[in-house]
């Protein structure tokens, strides 16, 4: 139940942060007067409601599902930007190389892997529909900021996480 809540108030954070970032439309970055992510929350309980018709054990294992899939990416994605920008400026460091990442990487990715084949059919169907949603929202997103019809845009407070 915790990770369940934990989950889902992150994803609205998450939905923030990316606004802030120029990656969503400005109007999900929108906070209350007590900084939370408004718009997001509202996007989370409009993902819980649209899920109300599942088990509250089928919830919780699809939303285990989409975070082990997420976490297998932020692993791809730490073995990439490793190999890509190895003297990028970072706030923290991990001493290893690269062949040290990608070992470091291989057994919580193998396990994670276990856990999505343990996963049930319905599970699975979900939260494979939930992916490729999204790719197709990204592609959906990256043509409305070509022609303009949502406004994208980077909060100027934050770092520049491209500068080396």
């Amino acid at each position: 139940m915790g990770m369940f809540v934990t989950e889902m108030s992150s994803d609205s954070f998450q939905l923030l942060g990316m606004a802030e970032r120029g990656m969503l439309p400005e109007f999900l970055a929108q906070r209350s007067r007590y900084g939370t992510p408004l718009v997001g929350i509202l996007f989370s309980a409009s993902g819980v409601i649209l899920l109300s018709w599942l088990s509250f054990q089928e919830i919780v294992a699809a939303e285990n599902f989409l975070y082990c899939f997420g976490m297998l990416m932020e692993f791809v994605a730490f073995v990439k930007l490793r190999r890509k920008f190895p003297y990028a400026s970072r706030p923290y460091k991990v001493p290893v190389g690269k062949t040290g990442a990608i070992l470091m990487c291989a057994l919580p990715a193998l396990l994670i892997f276990v856990v999505l084949a343990l996963a049930s059919f319905k599970v699975f169907i979900i939260s494979f529909s939930a992916v490729i949603i999204g790719l197709v929202l990204r592609s959906c997103l990256k043509y409305m900021e070509q022609k303009r019809w949502l406004r994208f845009s980077v909060n100027p407070d934050l770092p520049d996480i491209y500068a080396t």
